[in-house]
C-alpha cells in the first residue's frame, strides 16, 4: 500500500502541473494582448487606428502680399493639377477685371475674380455658392492659359488623381473636393450665389442632370457650401454662340477632414446645351 502510495503521489502531482500550464497557456490566448508601438513597425490592427487629416496649403502670406498690392485681392486660390496658383480679386461688377490683370493693368486675359455679389471674408461668411471667373482659349486646350486647363478635369483618371481645390482667404485655409463637372450655357444660373427653397432644389437637379462625373464614395447635396469655378467654351458651341460654359463644382469640406476612398467615371450620357 506505501509503495502505491509512493508512485501515485508523483503521478497526482504531475497531471496538477499539466492541468496549471495548459490553463495558463489557454488564458494567454483569450487575454487581449497590449498594443505594443515598436518603431518602424505598422501595427496589425488598423481598424482603429485614425486617418490623418488632408492637409491644407496655407497661402496666407501671398495673400497678404496680393492685398498689399491691390486691395481688391480677397482671396488665393491654388490648384495644383492645373499649375493654378494665383490671386483672386473682387470688384463692385463683374466686368471690371475682365480684361484687367492682378495690378488693375489691361490685360487679354484678365486675372481670377469672383463675383461681385459673393462674401470671402472668412469660411462663415461663404456663401452658399462662391464663383470664381477666368479666361481660356477658344482652342480649349487643356495646356492653355488660364482656366483653359480646367479641360484637363475631362478625364474621370484625372479628377481621381487631383480631388481637391485649395482657397485660401483671411486667416482660412479652405479645402474644396470636386464633385461636378458640366457644360452649360447662360440661361442656368449656376452662379446664383444663395440659391433657397426650391430655386435651390432646381439647382442640385439641373447639376445633376448635366454632371459628367459619376461619383461613388462622394456625396453632393443641398446643404453643402460650393465653390464654382467658370469659363468659357467653345467645344462644343455648334453655333458659335460665345454662351456655353465650362463649369467645375466642389464641395467645402469640414476643418479636419480626412481623405475618403472613392471612384469616379465619366457619365454616359450628361445633359448638353
Amino acid at each position: 500500500m506505501k509503495k502505491i502510495r509512493k508512485i501515485a503521489r508523483p503521478m497526482i502531482c504531475m497531471v496538477v502541473l499539466l492541468f496549471a500550464m495548459t490553463t495558463a497557456v489557454m488564458s494567454c490566448y483569450r487575454k487581449d494582448p497590449d498594443t505594443v508601438n515598436i518603431p518602424g513597425k505598422t501595427p496589425s490592427n488598423t481598424s482603429e487606428q485614425q486617418a490623418d487629416p488632408i492637409p491644407t496649403v496655407n497661402r496666407q502670406a501671398e495673400l497678404a502680399d496680393a492685398k498689399s498690392k491691390n486691395p481688391d485681392a480677397v482671396a488665393w486660390l491654388y490648384i495644383p493639377g492645373v499649375e493654378i496658383d494665383d490671386p483672386v480679386m473682387q470688384a463692385e461688377d463683374n466686368g471690371f477685371y475682365l480684361n484687367r490683370d492682378e495690378l488693375r493693368e489691361f490685360s487679354t486675359w484678365g486675372c481670377y475674380y469672383a463675383d461681385c455679389r459673393n462674401h470671402l471674408s472668412s469660411r462663415e461668411t461663404l456663401d452658399a455658392n462662391t464663383v470664381i471667373y477666368g479666361h481660356s482659349s477658344n482652342d480649349c486646350d487643356p495646356d492653355g492659359v488660364r482656366f483653359t486647363k480646367l479641360h484637363r478635369y475631362m478625364d474621370a483618371d484625372f479628377v481621381k488623381e487631383n480631388p481637391y481645390i485649395y482657397l485660401s482667404v483671411d486667416g482660412d485655409d479652405l479645402i474644396f473636393q470636386i464633385t461636378a463637372l458640366f457644360i452649360t450655357d447662360i440661361e442656368f444660373d449656376y452662379i446664383n450665389p444663395n440659391p433657397i427653397g426650391g430655386e435651390l432644389t432646381d439647382f442640385f437637379q439641373t447639376v445633376e442632370r448635366k454632371n459628367w462625373l459619376d461619383f461613388n464614395g462622394v456625396t453632393f447635396s443641398e446643404g453643402d457650401t460650393i465653390l464654382t469655378l467658370s469659363t468659357c467654351c467653345r467645344k462644343y458651341d455648334k453655333n458659335n454662340t460665345g454662351n456655353q460654359r465650362l463649369v467645375i463644382m466642389a464641395k467645402l469640406l469640414p476643418e479636419g477632414a480626412t481623405e475618403q476612398a472613392f471612384t469616379v467615371k465619366l457619365t454616359k450620357k450628361p445633359e448638353m446645351p
